[in-house]
């Protein structure tokens, strides 16, 4: 006869394993629970990325989580059996850790039971990442706006964007993911991706780092696999596709910015889309002026005074916008 382990606290034992505090017997315990049903691998899996998430990982465990699961049961949680100890670390130290993994864990695995009922995520003037319930990891760059919905009866992963986001899909071939932005759907079934749907922009972008995606305005479609950009314009409504030259899409989060012999409207382009900034040209003939340089972690105002001294013109401020001024390069 099977035993009845409705009684226990499985939270509490992903824990013990996690922090490499569970029995041999606890182990085993939880092998089985994991192993017997597919929702329980995946709350184990949504646990074990809280707890990564929370930096314990790096601090307290020596197991390696992520190749252990992809391992068979015995491999799952150690060929002996047996999950290392945690080094020594301060009474203090252990209890905070301890405290400040519960409360992510708890908010993660209650997204995750909870999932049907979706979430909501945005951003004021700092870039923030996240995983959504599904798995699927998001960087939203400043001033974004997420919803999150699973469709009904799970068929689709549904989300509305509002600004520019980055993301890093879950695999699941019976769930596309589907991203609504201005006039556009995005649907993919695991890959990483940026979007830029600011409001304030005359085009909505996507572009491919890993994976297909599939992109549609009305009856356009065009299917983007890596290296690639989608763009939709607002305006014509024309959905295009080509090979991505933009180096710095992504700078809002890598905090690098990389120029070469790059004309100074892309470099307008640029700063605008890391900084939610507000700069522009006086001339149109100031857009032939180039700059080559790579910039790390500057702020902006760094950045405009470089530009001012390397094509001697100037940056007038007025409010919130940045002007250059000049008259022109040959």
């Amino acid at each position: 006869m099977s035993q009845d382990h409705s009684h226990i606290d499985y939270f509490s034992l992903i824990l013990k394993y996690l922090s490499g505090n569970a029995s041999d017997p606890e182990v085993k315990l939880l092998e089985e629970w994991v192993l017997a049903d597919a929702e329980n691998k995946a709350q184990f899996n949504a646990f074990k990325k809280a707890w990564i998430l929370a930096g314990m990982k790096e601090q307290t465990v020596t197991v390696d989580v992520e190749t252990a699961w992809q391992s068979t049961a015995a491999q799952t949680f150690g060929a002996a059996k047996r999950v290392p100890r945690v080094r020594r670390i301060g009474f203090i130290a252990r209890l905070a850790a301890a405290v400040a993994v519960v409360l992510v864990a708890s908010v993660w695995l209650f997204q995750y039971l909870d999932r049907e009922k979706g979430m909501e995520l945005a951003t004021q003037n700092t870039v923030e990442e996240n995983f959504l319930p599904d798995g699927s990891q998001i960087a939203m760059n400043q001033y974004s706006e997420l919803k999150y919905a699973p469709s009904s009866g799970k068929k689709y992963r549904r989300v509305e964007l509002k600004g520019d986001a980055f993301f890093e899909v879950e695999r699941d071939t019976a769930r596309p993911f589907v991203i609504t932005a201005e006039n556009i759907e995005i649907e993919v079934l695991g890959t990483a991706f940026y979007v830029d749907a600011r409001e304030d922009q005359s085009q909505v972008q996507v572009i491919v780092q890993s994976g297909t995606v599939s992109v549609k305005a009305g009856s356009q479609q065009v299917i983007l696999t890596a290296n690639e950009i989608g763009i939709y314009d607002k305006t014509t409504g024309e959905l295009t596709e080509r090979p991505n030259d933009d180096v710095n899409y992504m700078a809002w989060k890598t905090e690098v910015l990389t120029f070469e012999n790059t004309t100074l409207d892309r470099v307008v382009f640029d700063l605008n889309r890391k900084f939610h900034a507000r700069v522009s040209l006086s001339d149109p003939g100031l857009n032939g002026c180039e700059i080559t340089a790579t910039l790390e972690h500057k702020s902006l105002d760094a950045i405009v005074t470089i530009i001012e001294k390397t094509l001697n013109i100037r940056a007038e401020k007025k409010g919130d916008e940045i002007i250059f001024t000049g008259s022109g390069c040959n």
